[in-house]
């Protein structure tokens, strides 16, 4: 018994904990900085970027040298490994000349300690391939632009989603106030016999749908709040508090090059310095290469005589049984691909523009229909109040008046919401940040 009554104790300290814990202030400004970092889409392209940035700094292999050592050991009696080991170790002898001790040599023992050194001197198709790297590189970088803008995009449709579904709550809980009073007067003119028991069902029965609707409001706005968290890499559940109201911006959001059809161009250059690494494979290419090597019968080998070896290397390989062709063509088709998609980004982005700007006219002339509608919607629910408190209107006509000004202050809600989105459209498809 005393232990449940411990353990009950303690989770009301940690839910006492938990539910003083501060709300998570966040403004807009905020809530985009956070998705550029945290954004579920992100994680791939920054991969992506991060391995294309390896390839190039791999592709320096093509300028630096190759440095190895190598350390082995060997007992044989094989005449060509006997006759070379002691020679290595400088210890051959004039009885080792004699043909049997050449047939038949005895077991020798040979360790050798040895350094290696490969320099690329000429290799046309390897600095051809360092610049394909490089374009690669900046292309994922580009990419990771664009999709930072489309990261705080989507952080703002979040977070002016929270705002809006939170304002709908308040919306609702306005409009449960009045209809609170109006049940409250309808209630007192009833037992003044001024009004009917159906009056009073009437308001009863828009009290209910507006605690239905309030219900599934708040519902909406559990659901956009944990959506905005998730997109800010922030855990789900938590309290939040949106500091910025939904409103228009007040200028429009600068606009820049379209950071996708950079990286488009780059992918371009890629493919065009690809072609050329592939028709390069024809070409010679040279090396240097050196080696210091120590041999001796005993584990340490760095006391026997040192043997060096230098020399350069020419190699050229003009025909490879039709492979280098069929790279070539390879190479050719992804060039032509990348011009292709390219054109195809660039009129997909005209139309983008396009499209966004239209919507944003579309949005203010709805915003500005919502709100003169808005006004008279209001003007009329006074008078409709007015009206029924002097007996000259019905009950039926007050409460359709009154859902017919609630519903209007959603539209105008939903009106300002896609007007600003809009407005963040234009700008991300312009190139700017929203």
């Amino acid at each position: 018994m005393r232990r449940a009554v411990l353990t009950a104790s303690l989770l009301a300290v940690v839910a006492g904990s938990a539910h003083a814990q501060p709300p998570l202030r966040l403004g807009l400004v905020d809530a985009t900085a956070r998705a550029r970092v945290h954004h579920p889409q992100l994680t791939g392209i920054r991969a992506e970027r991060r391995a294309r940035e390896a390839d190039a700094r791999g592709s320096a292999a093509v300028f630096l040298p190759a440095v190895g050592a190598e350390w082995s050991w060997l007992r044989s009696d094989d005449p060509v490994a006997a006759f070379g080991a002691k020679l290595r170790q400088g210890v051959f002898s004039g009885p080792d000349l004699a043909l049997d001790a050449l047939n038949h040599p005895n077991a020798v023992s040979n360790v050798s300690l040895g350094v290696t050194v490969e320099q690329p001197l000429i290799a046309p198709s390897g600095w051809l391939g360092r610049r394909a790297a490089y374009a690669g590189v900046e292309a994922a970088r580009r990419m990771e632009t664009r999709v930072e803008q489309l990261a705080a995009f989507d952080a703002l449709a979040a977070y002016y989603g929270a705002v809006l579904a939170s304002a709908r709550v308040a919306t609702l809980d306005t409009a449960l106030g009045a209809a609170g009073e109006t049940l409250r007067q309808v209630r007192l003119f009833r037992r003044e016999g001024l009004v009917t028991l159906v009056d009073e069902q009437l308001a009863v029965a828009r009290t209910s749908e507006l605690e239905a609707a309030r219900a599934i409001a708040e519902a909406g706005r559990i659901e956009a709040t944990d959506r905005l968290l998730v997109l800010l890499g922030e855990q789900p559940g938590q309290a939040v508090e949106l500091l910025d109201p939904l409103t228009i911006a007040a200028s429009a959001s600068e606009s820049g090059s379209r950071a996708d059809l950079a990286a488009l161009d780059a992918v371009l250059d890629a493919q065009q310095a690809n072609l050329a690494r592939a028709r390069a494979e024809r070409l010679p290419t040279a090396g240097a290469f050196g080696s210091v090597a120590f041999h001796d019968h005993a584990l340490s080998a760095v006391t026997g005589p040192a043997r060096w070896t230098a020399g350069v290397v020419v190699r050229w390989t003009p025909f490879r049984g039709l492979r280098e062709a069929a790279e070539i063509d390879r190479a050719r088709a992804g060039r032509d691909r990348a011009r292709e998609d390219l054109a195809t980004a660039e009129r997909n982005a005209l139309a983008e523009v396009r499209a966004a700007e239209a919507r944003l006219a579309a949005a203010e002339t709805a915003l500005a229909a919502a709100d003169r509608a808005l006004e008279q919607a209001a003007q009329a629910a006074r008078v409709a109040a007015t009206r029924y408190a002097g007996g000259a209107g019905t009950i039926s006509e007050l409460l359709a008046i009154r859902a017919a000004e609630s519903a209007q202050r959603q539209s105008r809600l939903d009106a300002l919401y896609h007007a600003r989105l809009a407005q963040a459209q234009v700008a991300v498809a312009k190139g700017g940040n929203p």
